[in-house]
């Protein structure tokens, strides 16, 4: 079995939006998701099953010029 799901999430308070990067079993996925919605439940987490546009993106993403950067407020 492949690991095509990944964890969309919504801030409720501010509305940020995301997705993460680690991919699961569906079944682990929306296991996840309900364990995070439980303990965080400002952030509305979901499952979401990862397409080729979402891959693409992600592989792009890994790129050094891409590279994320810590933001404080």
């Amino acid at each position: 079995m492949s690991s095509t799901y990944v964890i969309r999430w919504t801030s409720k308070v501010n509305g940020r939006a995301g997705r993460g990067t680690k991919s699961f079993e569906r079944q682990e996925a929306e296991r996840l998701a309900e364990e995070l919605n439980r303990e965080y439940p400002e952030i509305e987490h979901e499952a979401v099953k990862m397409n080729p546009q979402m891959a693409e993106q992600a592989s792009a993403e890994d790129k050094p010029e891409h590279s994320p950067i810590a933001l404080t407020e």
